[in-house]
């Protein structure tokens, strides 16, 4: 119904235009753009968010996102004002703009798809977060590099995108993106700790963590939180005992998370 009623809408204002010149038409097109202003008004914790929605995908974010992970967001609730916040596949940046509203000092956004990073960078500074959180347009993984990654769509919001180590495997929206190792990252921006990290990668998980020694043997580490797809039946997650060998042990304080998400917590 919505794809319909909208192929009407652009019928109409097609024909309106129609008469004008190539270089009038367009024009009148991008103003009409800026007029709708694709944004909605979302609340978290009592406080307004205005989130961009070029896109479908976008749409999800600002209609069910908030409250898609009541665990996660219980977790963020948690965060003293002092504390940094390292937010790796940020998407649209919805968790961190939910950090920086709990006054945070800084997040750091790390999200390397451009088109979600677009509506990223807009949104914070729709929001005036300028200030708070740090966008960056780079991939994490185990050691510093320059990467293939491929995308799932030319959409905002999208997943399933990830970053490939064989030339086969290169797809036809493949782009090439600097990677950093999180310990290096660290180093180079500078920052003294990182109290809470938010990892959802779509499977690279395991590889990041393997490039963050340093920065998951600080004390300054409060909390991990990370989708765990290694966990067998009967078995300890192997995620589990990686982190174990850091003082970080899962916790349910913040409830039970969907999706294998986990939160692990310093002892």
């Amino acid at each position: 119904m919505t794809k319909l009623f909208a192929n009407f809408l652009n019928l109409m204002i097609n024909i309106f235009i129609f008469c004008l010149p190539r270089w009038k038409r367009l024009p009148v097109k991008a103003r009409l753009y800026d007029k709708l202003r694709p944004f909605e008004t979302i609340w978290f914790e009592g406080k307004k968010l205005s989130l961009f929605t070029p896109d479908r995908t976008s749409v999800y974010w600002a209609k069910s996102g908030a409250n898609s992970e009541p665990t996660t967001n219980a977790w963020i609730n948690s965060f003293d004002n002092k504390d940094t916040f390292l937010d790796i596949g940020a998407n649209i940046g919805l968790y961190s703009m939910m950090a920086a509203t709990r006054g945070l000092s800084r997040v750091y956004a790390v999200e390397p798809n451009p088109y979600t990073f677009s509506v990223l960078t807009r949104n914070v500074a729709e929001n005036q977060f300028g200030s708070r959180i740090v966008p960056l347009n780079i991939a994490m993984a185990r050691t510093s590099s320059i990467v293939s990654f491929n995308l799932s769509g030319l959409g905002a919001g999208t997943a399933l995108n990830e970053i490939v180590f064989k030339q086969e495997d290169i797809n036809n929206m493949s782009i090439i993106v600097p990677s950093f190792s999180l310990d290096e990252f660290v180093h180079i921006q500078g920052i003294s700790e990182i109290n809470h990290i938010k990892i959802d990668v779509d499977g690279l998980e395991v590889e990041i963590l393997r490039g963050a020694d340093k920065t998951l043997s600080h004390r300054g580490l409060k909390t991990v939180l990370v989708e765990d797809n290694t966990q067998q039946e009967n078995q300890k997650s192997k995620l589990n005992m990686f982190f174990e060998q850091y003082g970080l042990q899962q916790s349910n304080v913040w409830g039970n998370n969907p999706a294998h998400n986990k939160i692990f917590l310093r002892k």
